[in-house]
C-alpha cells in the first residue's frame, strides 16, 4: 500500500516540455497513476498520444482546459473523469487561464 498527498507530489512535477510537467505516483504491473499538469499554450499541436495496450482515466483536479478526442473537444473543469479506451488518439490542452492538473491512471488492457 501506498499513500501520498497531492499537494505534496504537485510540488515535485518535472518539466517534459514547456507546456507539460509530471510526477509518476504510482506503478505496479498492470497500471501507473501520478499528476500532470499543463500550462497554457500559445500555439495549437495537432500531434496526439496513443497507448496501445492502456485505457487512460483521467480525473480533473485544477484548472480547465480541454481533451481533444474523435475529432472533437470536450470541456474539462475540476470533478471531471475521462475514460479513454486503448488505441485512442487523444491530447490535453490548458485553458488559456491557467494551468490544467490531471490524476491520470494507465492500465494495461491487453
Amino acid at each position: 500500500m501506498k499513500i501520498t498527498k497531492v499537494h505534496t507530489e504537485l510540488k515535485k512535477l518535472r518539466k517534459i516540455s514547456e507546456e507539460i510537467r509530471y510526477k509518476g505516483c504510482f506503478e505496479e504491473e498492470q497500471f501507473t497513476a501520478g499528476l500532470i499538469a499543463f500550462r497554457p499554450s500559445t500555439g495549437s499541436d495537432p500531434k496526439q498520444i496513443n497507448h496501445d495496450d492502456k485505457d487512460v482515466v483521467c480525473h480533473v483536479l485544477k484548472g480547465r482546459g480541454r481533451l481533444r478526442i474523435h475529432g472533437g473537444r470536450i470541456p474539462l473543469r475540476p470533478g471531471t473523469i475521462c475514460h479513454i479506451p486503448k488505441g485512442t488518439p487523444h491530447d490535453f490542452a490548458a485553458g488559456k487561464s491557467g494551468e490544467l492538473v490531471l490524476f491520470y491512471s494507465l492500465i494495461r488492457t491487453g
